[in-house]
């Protein structure tokens, strides 16, 4: 086929954008959670947060934060999107940092009308905007972007975007890393002496304990979903999201630092004075319940609901739970969930995963809390109880790989390794000896049970774009 039509479309677009004027550029994508929108009608990928954005349960248009302010629009106001062919849609605007001056773009898969219960109406349909042309889809075209004077809160997991200078995320160079393999992780820092308020115990047995390189984390979100999935957490929906009720074990906390001549900054306040926000790098962490050995959650629950076991794990026992939430405001890494409502049977929580029907999906293994009470990772104990059962029934000691996380098995960049500490031989153990190992906010001395490998950034300082 000729690429003639193909690149005088290209050409057109070109033409028109270098008019200027009111002329934006418009990229439609597949993001993550919903792709061309095939799925849309699955609750737990509508509530999938997108990997950057961190939107659930709609598309939006996504502008740099200085054409935001050149089209004297902020975020969250609505915006009347307009294309070449006459087609327009409403969408609220999301300022994201990192995105290019004078384009704009929207999530495809969204706004479908007969898809069910979860998906129907929940955003707006892009796929017009997309031109066949000479046998290719052309996923770019120009659009006129109009404020209408409305305003839509975006259901989003995160609204805070930096690590503000502190050590919960870690990073280094490539050329850094070669000179010192510790580089990053603080080890090379003098130490000083750690005094401890609780007894030291043994732990004979296992001593369950997981490490996450942050290198091979690309923030998919695979785990997320197959923790939902697994242990039988609740889809709550758009409006309990906006609240800050999400009720996910496991998140994944995105971060941008903002790459200036002098090196990058991650303060809010510093950020809010940089002219240039275009050059930004992106850190995935996937954050779950640490299951700390000196777990200041234990300490102050007055039922002794969150108690620790002695193969090294957190436990909740949720018959005991009253609901003070003591443990979720003592919790430095902010990963407990509460249970607002009865969510599996709740009408106001009517989407297709609370009928008698699909009920039948549920993991027969987990059970379904109640309201009131209070839940977080437990670092899959019914898949460690299984594997014990099944050495012990082919009379045989447990080996390391038996059990694996529904976190780790979903990851496909083998980024999450779990494992015994106890056994100097296994995956994790060895992992956890890596010089790029560091703990987020070893400081506090809770004894965290899950390592970080530091993010190494191979990039060529000296170059500039």
């Amino acid at each position: 086929q000729s690429l003639a039509p193909v690149a005088t479309s290209i050409l057109n677009s070109s033409k028109a954008l270098a008019k200027g004027g009111d002329q934006v550029e418009l990229q439609v994508y597949e993001n993550i959670p919903m792709r061309d929108g095939k799925n849309a009608n699955n609750a737990f990928l509508q509530e999938l947060p997108d990997p950057v954005s961190k939107v659930t349960w709609d598309n939006y248009v996504a502008l740099a934060p200085k054409f935001a302010e050149k089209l004297k629009v902020k975020e969250f106001d609505v915006v009347n999107v307009k294309g070449g062919n006459g087609y327009s849609i409403d969408l609220p605007v999301l300022i994201q940092p990192g995105q290019a001056q004078g384009t704009a773009s929207i999530a495809l898969g969204y706004g479908r009308t007969k898809v069910g219960k979860a998906g129907n109406d929940v955003g707006k349909n892009a796929f017009p905007f997309i031109s066949f042309v000479n046998g290719t889809m052309q996923y770019a075209s120009t659009v006129t972007i109009t404020p209408t004077g409305g305003y839509y809160e975006l259901a989003q997991t995160q609204t805070h975007h930096s690590f503000e200078g502190r050590n919960v995320i870690r990073e280094a160079t490539f050329k850094e890393y070669l000179k010192n393999p510790a580089a990053g992780t603080g080890k090379s820092e003098e130490g000083h002496k750690n005094y401890d308020l609780w007894d030291k115990w043994e732990q004979p047995g296992n001593s369950w304990v997981m490490a996450i390189d942050l290198n091979a984390c690309t923030g998919c979100g695979s785990c997320v979903v197959a923790c939902n999935v697994e242990n039988n957490i609740p889809v709550v929906g758009r409006d309990e999201v906006r609240r800050r009720r999400e009720m996910h074990w496991i998140r994944i906390d995105r971060y941008y630092s903002y790459e200036t001549p002098t090196g990058d900054v991650t303060r809010e306040k510093e950020i809010a004075k940089l002219e240039d926000l275009d050059h930004v790098s992106v850190v995935h962490q996937p954050m779950l319940c640490q299951h700390c050995d000196h777990a200041p959650c234990e300490t102050v629950c007055p039922v002794l609901a969150t108690v620790h076991s002695s193969d090294g794990l957190n436990h909740m026992a949720y018959n005991r739970c009253v609901g003070t939430r003591y443990c979720a405001n003592n919790c430095p890494y902010k990963v407990r969930r509460f249970n607002w409502f009865n969510y599996w049977n709740d009408s106001r929580f009517d989407n297709y995963l609370n009928n008698e029907f699909t009920q039948l999906v549920l993991n027969p293994d987990v059970t379904t809390r109640s309201r009131g009470v209070m839940e977080k990772c437990s670092m899959c104990i019914q898949r460690i109880q299984g594997g014990k059962l099944q050495a012990k029934l082919e009379k045989r000691p447990l080996k390391d790989g038996d059990i694996k996380m529904a976190c780790q098995e979903a990851c496909s960049a083998n980024a999450i390794i779990f494992g015994d500490a106890n056994d100097p031989n296994s995956e994790v153990s060895k992992a956890l000896r890596s010089e790029r190992i560091y703990y987020v906010l070893e400081e506090i001395n809770v004894k965290p049970g899950i390592g970080y490998m530091t993010k190494i950034r191979n990039t060529d300082t000296t170059v500039q774009a």
